[in-house]
């Protein structure tokens, strides 16, 4: 009968000494498997709408991110081009009775914004507010990083 493999008898001269065998074993070790880190999920919701005629917003998704019903009154303020609405028992403003969000014209105007202008709305439960950003102060943050990327400046708009 013919072997594939050489048997390892002990005492012949072809012996492995116990310092060749650890050396083996320590270079064919796998390396051992490193866990996935996953990023915490950010705590903001995020919702995009188009300010109506009226100045009403869509924003029902948003809204249960923060738990706001429809009943709760809400104070603002203008922040540069953007609007901070938080729950407060005095607050002046409140939500639409379909669980829309009115921006007052006072607040549109000092943003700067229309009827048909996109928002970016950004709502912190942890914080409890609700943010309403315009899409076009968006957008020159996300151009400035994108520049910032490419190592470039962002004057090319």
């Amino acid at each position: 009968m013919t072997s594939i493999i050489a048997p390892v008898i002990p005492g012949s001269g072809s012996a492995v000494g116990l310092a060749d065998v650890t050396a083996v074993a320590e270079a064919s070790r796998l390396p051992l498997p490193v866990p996935v880190v996953r990023e915490p999920s950010t705590a903001l919701g995020y919702g995009i709408a188009r300010i109506d005629r009226s100045g009403r917003l869509c924003v029902r998704p948003v809204l249960d991110r923060l738990g706001w019903s429809g009943a709760v009154r809400l104070a603002a303020a203008v922040v540069g081009t953007s609007v901070v609405m938080h729950p407060a028992s005095d607050g002046v403003f409140a939500l639409g009775s379909r669980r829309t969000l009115v921006l007052p014209v006072i607040l549109r105007r000092r943003c700067g914004l229309s009827a048909g202008d996109g928002v970016l709305l950004a709502a912190d439960p942890v914080r409890g507010v609700l943010v309403v950003h315009p899409l076009r102060s968006l957008e020159r943050l996300v151009l400035g990083y994108h520049a910032s990327l490419l190592g470039g400046d962002d004057d090319a708009r």
